[in-house]
């Protein structure tokens, strides 16, 4: 009988066992109908995994099985039409460096998910043009001048025109990456058309050695040592034999150096310290030291060009009376419309004399204004020509050096 009951206890404990086994199974399934899968929350995006631009847009869609509720991207709550199952974003960035990432947190009535997204930004890397080693400009000109001996007013002009060479030329030694060393040369001669003014005829040269680094202290560093002759023509020599010839009017040793920084990527600043030892061929007068400072910046906006510079030039010449110091302002702006180019500029030029000439017993002064209208025409990357109107005024305390003149001038470059 003890065996009876034992075997009817343990079969109606067998029974309640399973049956709580089938409820809890039964609850478990009601529970996981109830909870949405997470595989049911779609979550994929249809913008790169890489961008080589830091500004762009983060684009991502979302499709459920239920009604959304939230949208987060990085803890942003993102906008949420009612009712619907389905949503398209796009999330403005400016990336880092290197991943990103973008945490997405989805949230229907029945479930949530949180998945996260990286996007690699890897700057695109600018291939630097290796200049070549040897490069300059050839420019031909003809200026067409309503005063070219630049007399006083009130007395007869003298109207002419005069034909104008250029060439000048550099060749680089590199150093290092961003340093060189060149060697450079210009040469610069006029020919009057008139041959009764060829007295006026100038030439020009100059021979320098100049360093170069790109990135010294955050800078364009420059620095140059040369030689710069400046010769005029001999209507009447003493020899009829050099009648002709160019004779050299004044020889300079010079030394600059100059620096250029710039700022957000679209204004640069300059200065320039210069230093001359002149020499006077045919007196001593104007033999000495000219000091030169000069400032300078240049902007850019969309297709125009800006820029102003700033001269304060001083002289120590043996000559106290041929002292002077002189300010130029000069202020310019010019506007692109591939392949043209139009610009305008203006140049103020004040010089003083510091002593008063021992003849007239006047302290020298000089106001020169110059502008000048420009239009230039780029046939290609390497040849340009170009048309310059300009206008200049100078005021002075001795009427002789006072004067106007007007010129149109032509211009042939070609680069290389």
């Amino acid at each position: 009988m003890f065996h009876f009951s034992m075997r009817v206890c343990v079969l109606i404990w067998i029974i309640v066992f399973l049956q709580g086994i089938s409820v809890v199974q039964a609850q478990t399934e009601d529970n996981k109908q109830g909870l949405e899968l997470p595989e049911e929350i779609l979550v994929f995006r249809t913008s790169p995994g890489k961008e080589e631009q830091a500004e762009g847009w983060f684009r991502f869609q979302v499709s459920t099985f239920s009604p959304l509720l939230v949208v987060k991207v990085n803890g942003f709550a993102q906008m949420v039409r009612e009712d619907s199952d389905w949503a398209e974003y796009e999330i403005p960035y400016y990336l880092k460096p290197g991943k990103n990432s973008f945490t997405i947190f989805v949230q229907t009535k029945t479930g949530q998910q949180e998945q996260e997204f990286i996007v690699t930004y890897e700057p695109k890397q600018k291939k630097k043009k290796i200049p070549p080693p040897l490069n300059g400009v050839i420019m031909l000109g003809q200026t067409n001048s309503s005063n070219m001996l630049r007399v006083q007013e009130g007395s007869s002009k003298t109207s002419a025109a005069k034909n104008d060479l250029l060439v000048s030329g550099a060749y680089a030694f590199q150093l290092q990456k961003d340093s060189a060393v060149s060697l450079k040369a210009v040469l610069k001669f006029d020919r009057q058309q008139n041959r009764s003014l060829v007295a006026e005829e100038v030439l020009f040269r100059q021979f320098s050695t100049e360093y170069r680094n790109k990135q010294l202290l955050g800078m364009d560093f420059s620095s140059a040592l040369g030689q710069s002759v400046i010769s005029v023509k001999d209507a009447n020599p003493t020899d009829p034999k050099k009648a002709g010839e160019f004779r050299e009017d004044v020889q300079s040793l010079f030394l600059f150096i100059a620096a250029k920084k710039r700022w957000a990527k679209f204004v640069d600043a300059s200065f320039k310290l210069q230093l001359d030892s002149q020499n006077k061929v045919k007196t001593n007068s104007e033999d000495g030291i000219l000091t030169l400072i000069s400032l300078g910046a240049k902007m850019r906006w969309q297709d125009f060009r800006f820029k102003l510079r700033w001269d304060s030039q001083t002289t120590k010449f043996k000559t106290a009376s041929k002292d002077y110091q002189s300010t130029l302002i000069d202020a310019g702006a010019s506007y692109s419309w591939t392949p043209w180019v139009f610009g305008l500029n203006i140049q103020n030029n004040n010089q003083q004399y510091k002593s008063a000439d021992p003849a007239t017993n006047v302290v020298l002064q000089n106001k020169k204004d110059e502008m000048t209208l420009n239009c230039k025409y780029a046939y290609s990357q390497a040849t340009i020509v170009g048309i310059d109107l300009k206008q200049l005024k100078q005021a002075s305390n001795d009427a002789t050096r006072a004067f106007q003149e007007n010129q149109l001038i032509l211009q042939y470059i070609w680069m290389f």
